[in-house]
Protein backbone atom coordinates (compact mmCIF):
# COMPACT_ATOMS: atom_id res chain seq x y z
CA UNK A 1 0.00 0.00 0.00
CA UNK A 2 2.56 2.65 0.66
CA UNK A 3 4.37 1.48 -2.15
CA UNK A 4 1.17 2.49 -4.35
CA UNK A 5 1.30 5.66 -2.67
CA UNK A 6 3.75 7.24 -4.11
CA UNK A 7 3.77 5.52 -7.31
CA UNK A 8 0.12 8.17 -6.92
CA UNK A 9 1.87 11.00 -5.24
CA UNK A 10 5.37 11.61 -5.48
CA UNK A 11 7.61 10.28 -7.72
CA UNK A 12 10.72 12.36 -6.27
CA UNK A 13 10.31 9.91 -3.20
CA UNK A 14 9.50 6.67 -5.03
CA UNK A 15 12.41 7.20 -7.38
CA UNK A 16 14.08 7.67 -3.86
CA UNK A 17 12.19 4.80 -2.09
CA UNK A 18 13.45 3.10 -5.31
CA UNK A 19 17.20 3.21 -4.89
CA UNK A 20 16.89 2.67 -1.03
CA UNK A 21 15.63 -0.50 -2.03
CA UNK A 22 18.99 -1.41 -4.54
CA UNK A 23 21.07 0.10 -1.92
CA UNK A 24 19.54 -2.45 0.64
CA UNK A 25 19.51 -5.41 -0.94
CA UNK A 26 23.07 -4.25 -2.02
CA UNK A 27 24.41 -3.61 1.97
CA UNK A 28 21.14 -4.00 3.89
CA UNK A 29 23.13 -2.09 6.73
CA UNK A 30 25.20 1.23 5.25
CA UNK A 31 24.90 3.78 2.65
CA UNK A 32 21.98 6.24 1.93
CA UNK A 33 19.59 6.95 4.15
CA UNK A 34 21.47 7.11 7.38
CA UNK A 35 20.48 3.09 8.21
CA UNK A 36 20.18 2.28 11.58
CA UNK A 37 18.68 -0.81 14.08
CA UNK A 38 15.60 -0.42 15.41
CA UNK A 39 15.15 -1.37 19.16
CA UNK A 40 12.31 -2.69 21.54
CA UNK A 41 8.77 -4.06 19.62
CA UNK A 42 10.56 -3.82 16.50
CA UNK A 43 13.96 -5.47 17.13
CA UNK A 44 15.29 -7.07 14.10
CA UNK A 45 14.25 -4.57 11.59
CA UNK A 46 16.50 -1.27 10.33
CA UNK A 47 15.25 1.78 9.22
CA UNK A 48 16.14 4.26 6.74
CA UNK A 49 15.06 7.96 6.17
CA UNK A 50 13.31 8.88 3.10
CA UNK A 51 12.58 12.18 4.25
CA UNK A 52 12.32 14.23 7.81
CA UNK A 53 9.12 12.47 7.99
CA UNK A 54 8.71 9.29 6.23
CA UNK A 55 11.13 6.06 7.00
CA UNK A 56 11.73 2.85 4.85
CA UNK A 57 11.38 0.29 7.15
CA UNK A 58 12.95 -3.32 6.75
CA UNK A 59 14.09 -6.58 7.90
CA UNK A 60 16.94 -8.69 5.94
CA UNK A 61 16.60 -12.67 5.96
CA UNK A 62 19.05 -14.63 4.41
CA UNK A 63 18.19 -14.75 0.41
CA UNK A 64 15.52 -11.46 0.83
CA UNK A 65 14.17 -8.41 2.13
CA UNK A 66 11.24 -8.00 3.81
CA UNK A 67 9.53 -4.13 3.31
CA UNK A 68 7.58 -3.56 6.72
CA UNK A 69 6.94 0.18 6.02
CA UNK A 70 7.72 3.28 3.28
CA UNK A 71 5.30 5.98 4.86
CA UNK A 72 5.49 7.94 8.47
CA UNK A 73 7.41 7.42 10.77
CA UNK A 74 7.63 3.81 13.17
Amino acid sequence: DDYLYWQDTDKKILWRINNMIKETTRNPFEGIGKPEPLKHALSGYWSRRITEEHRFVYKVFKNSLHIAQLRYYY
